[in-house]
């Protein structure tokens, strides 16, 4: 049966909405609603639990560090007693000869003790351009020919020492250049021709000192330093020469005129 609440029996005492409503009521009535301080008290409790926990892992990670930290502690006081004891002897050791020193120049401390650099030997060693510059054996603007020369000229020397001999420019434009060797070699002939931009390029003519004769000369030169100074001979500079066939020594010989090219031979030219 349907009953619509706006009918005056079903609102009247007694009637079937009063009966409904208490069974409504009694319904509600059974149920025990939740209250406040049910929530606060688990809350309170839950917090303090987590908050056990974290004290917990904090303190776990804590007492990590301090057991880590005295372990390396210990290790690093180890490692740096053993090494500043090593340091202190190897300084010990490495200054004994500039203690040596210190002694027999009279407490004078010595240029590098000083942090200065030793005074360099008054006669210097100069050197000759290096197998492959065009300054070498060219003077003037670089060309074509004297690139292409000086691209294959460290075979020459590393292969061919005894058969090459220098170079010079035909002319002053460096378009031509003339090759000399000590004999005539096909092979060389033929390297030198195909560098060339054209086989026209180069000539060849014959020299009686090889490149290789002529550089250890120049090594002898340059390790002869006290033997200039002991004569009061000035070496200034050092070149090869091509069209000559010699080493070119730039040199004062001061009160010894003559010395150079009686130690040396004639395979030296000196200039002043």
């Amino acid at each position: 049966m349907t009953v619509d609440p706006h009918d005056e029996d079903f609102a009247r005492p007694g009637g079937p909405g009063e009966e409904q409503l208490r069974k409504a009521l009694g319904t509600v009535n059974d149920l025990e609603p939740p209250r406040d301080d049910l929530f606060v008290q688990r809350a309170i409790l839950r917090g303090r639990a987590r908050s056990a926990r974290r004290r917990s892992v904090l303190l776990g990670a804590a007492a990590v560090l301090v057991v880590g930290g005295a372990i390396g502690g210990g290790t690093w006081l180890v490692q740096n007693s053993t090494t500043g004891t090593s340091g202190t002897s190897a300084a010990s050791g490495a200054n004994a000869p500039e203690r040596a020193n210190d002694a027999a120049t009279g407490g004078k401390a010595s240029p590098s003790a000083q942090g200065l650099a030793p005074s360099a030997p008054s006669a210097g060693s100069p050197a000759v351009p290096p197998a492959g510059d065009p300054s070498r054996w060219f003077a003037g603007a670089a060309t074509a020919q004297t690139a292409a020369f000086a691209a294959i000229e460290p075979q020459l020397e590393s292969v061919h020492s005894d058969v090459f001999s220098g170079a010079y420019a035909a002319d002053a434009s460096n378009t031509r250049i003339v090759v000399a060797l000590t004999r005539p070699d096909p092979t060389v002939q033929s390297l030198v021709r195909s560098a060339m931009p054209s086989p026209d390029d180069v000539a060849f003519v014959t020299a009686a000192h090889s490149i290789g004769e002529k550089e250890r000369l120049v090594a002898q030169i340059q390790a002869d330093a006290p033997a200039w100074q002991a004569a009061g001979v000035t070496l200034i500079g050092l070149r090869l020469d091509g069209r000559t066939d010699r080493v070119v020594v730039t040199a004062d010989e001061g009160p010894s005129p003559g010395w150079v090219a009686a130690r040396y031979g004639p395979v030296v030219t000196v200039v002043p």
